[in-house]
Order: structure tokens, then C-alpha cells, then sequence
């Protein structure tokens, strides 16, 4: 449970006729022991920070202008990676576009310090690191919850790079997440030797043969994406077999589209793999495959009990 509590009482009337005599008393005052402090930032977007375990935490969060109260708005969290800033992955996976055609609400948490980088605590190169990060997303899942009409069923987490990473170690760890997402990132051993997932969970791995900075055939502080894909066929009882589909380039690159069936509570498990793509997040513009777009496609399929519909 949290160690703060924040309250949001929403109070509305309708006017017409036989009008109470006693007006409504307004909300009580709430104190917020976290500190919670949020200001305006950009169009739609708030930028807010709170304390937690003694460290200030600061995060974005971007509503759509169609949200209101009858929205039951999906929710996503988007993880920057290794000494980036939430502001640059709002830049760079930029799904402000998508959230306003449909209406979900996105978070950007921003990493703390380790030895003046930005990350996200997931083992191997950030062993050492007393960040507990998986409980700083458990309680803004809270925070967000307690001011926003959120879709439960629907929170979501994707990430590039070592917020890939941090993506999978929710997976494991949260019993909050419907799906994940993860972008050129991978799982550390310590994510694969201490994942415990509660229920099946929809996964997406998005990377690059080319990928120098997370290899695709792993290295010994991060698992091959064969290994990943692996666990994730098995934690959700999959078919070890894809439907494949390879989609020809004109620069003679290809991309591999393969999706795997018949999983526990129809979850999704699917693999997209560039045959020349390095350590980025995919554009149309730069490799003809939009990571933003396939993602909120692959999340748009499922919420937390598997296939919607």
C-alpha cells in the first residue's frame, strides 16, 4: 500500500427548477504526505513529482482533450532509456497523436540518477542501484488512478532501450500491467531469475538484427531476444511455432512479423524483427516500420484478462 493517500472528490449539479436550499459544501483540504506537485507544462501535458522512499520522482502525464470522466481511459506508461530524460522519449515515440484519436492517457516517469546517468533499475548495469523502481511505478499507478477515470483492466507499459528492460521487469512483477512492450530493450538475468507473473500477459519485442547496444543474441548481462521470446511462450503456454510473415524492403532489408498462437487467455505474444535496424526507435520515415504505431495496434487487442472481445 501506498504511505500517501491523495483524495479527488469530482462534485457536479444540474440546474433547473426545485433548487436545494442548502448549498454543496465544498471538498475537505487533503493533505498529501508524498508532496505531490504538479504544474502545466505543454499543451495537455503536466509535469508533476512527489517523494518517494526520500527521493523526489518527477513524471509527465499527457490527456487527451476528449478525456473526460465517461472515458475510462486506457492508461500507458512510456520508459525512456539509459541516461535519456521522459522528456526526450515524449520526442522521440511521440503517441500524443494517437492518444487524442484514442483517448488514452500516456505517462513518461523519468529515471532517477546512478552515477550521474538516468536509469532504470533492472540488474546487470545498474547492479548497485537502490532505486526501487518497480515500487515508484506501483505507487504512481495509484497517484494516476486517484485523480483520472482509468480503465483498470487497460494499463499498458512500453519502453525503449533500457526502459524496454524496465517494461519486462513490470511484467514480472506487477500484477497492474496488460501488456508490454519493449523496444530494443531486453530482460537482464536478474528480470529472468526473479520473474513471477500473476496472470498470462500480453508481450511485443521490437528489435534490430543490427542492434549492437542490446545484441540480439545476447551477452552475459542480457539475455538473447530468442531466450526472451522463450520465457514469454512459455509463462503464457503459447505454441512454440509462429504464423510468420516477412515483409521485402526496397533496399533489399526485410522486417519479420511473427506472432505466436492459441496462448492462455488469448493473450498476445508477437516478435518484429528489422534485418538492418540498430539501437533506435523505428519510424516510417527511417526503416518503413512505425514502433508507435504498432504498439498501441498490439495494445489496442488486449486488456489484463487477455483478448478484448
Amino acid at each position: 500500500m501506498s504511505k500517501y493517500l491523495c483524495v479527488v472528490i469530482f462534485l457536479s449539479s444540474c440546474g433547473g427548477g426545485g433548487g436545494s436550499s442548502s448549498p454543496i459544501a465544498p471538498p475537505p483540504v487533503t493533505q498529501n504526505p508524498s508532496g505531490l506537485a504538479c504544474a502545466s507544462y505543454q499543451t495537455n501535458t503536466r509535469k508533476c513529482s512527489f517523494t518517494h522512499n526520500g527521493v523526489l520522482r518527477e513524471y509527465y502525464v499527457y490527456t487527451p482533450s476528449s478525456y473526460t470522466p465517461s472515458s475510462n481511459a486506457p492508461l500507458l506508461f512510456i520508459f525512456h532509456g539509459w541516461n535519456m530524460s521522459a522528456n526526450d522519449q515524449m520526442n522521440v515515440s511521440d503517441m500524443r497523436a494517437l492518444s487524442e484519436s484514442e483517448q488514452f492517457i500516456l505517462v513518461y516517469p523519468q529515471g532517477s540518477l546512478f552515477y550521474g546517468s538516468t536509469h532504470w533499475n533492472v540488474g546487470s548495469w545498474t547492479t548497485g542501484s537502490s532505486s526501487n523502481d518497480i515500487g515508484f511505478i506501483g505507487d504512481l499507478i495509484i497517484e494516476i488512478t486517484n485523480e483520472y477515470y482509468i480503465n483498470t483492466d487497460r494499463i499498458y507499459s512500453t519502453g525503449m532501450s533500457n526502459g524496454g528492460y524496465m517494461s519486462f521487469g513490470l511484467a514480472c512483477n506487477s500484477s497492474k500491467f496488460a501488456a508490454i512492450a519493449s523496444v530494443t530493450g531486453s530482460m537482464t538475468p536478474e528480470i529472468d531469475n526473479n520473474c513471477a507473473p500473476d496472470h498470462p500477459i500480453s508481450i511485443l519485442q521490437i528489435h534490430g538484427l543490427a542492434d549492437n547496444t542490446v545484441p540480439y543474441d545476447g551477452a552475459s548481462w542480457s539475455l538473447s531476444i530468442p531466450a526472451v521470446m522463450e520465457y514469454w511462450l512459455t509463462s503464457n503456454s503459447c505454441d512454440p511455432e509462429p504464423l510468420s510473415v516477412i515483409a521485402d524492403l526496397e533496399d533489399g532489408s526485410y522486417i519479420l512479423f511473427d506472432s505466436y498462437q492459441n496462448c492462455s487467455n488469448n493473450v498476445g505474444v508477437e516478435l518484429i524483427l528489422h534485418s538492418t535496424m540498430g539501437h533506435t526507435w523505428p519510424s516510417i520515415d527511417n526503416h518503413s516500420l512505425s514502433a508507435t504505431e504498432q504498439i498501441w495496434a498490439f495494445f489496442a487487442k488486449y486488456d489484463i484478462n487477455g483478448a478484448i472481445n
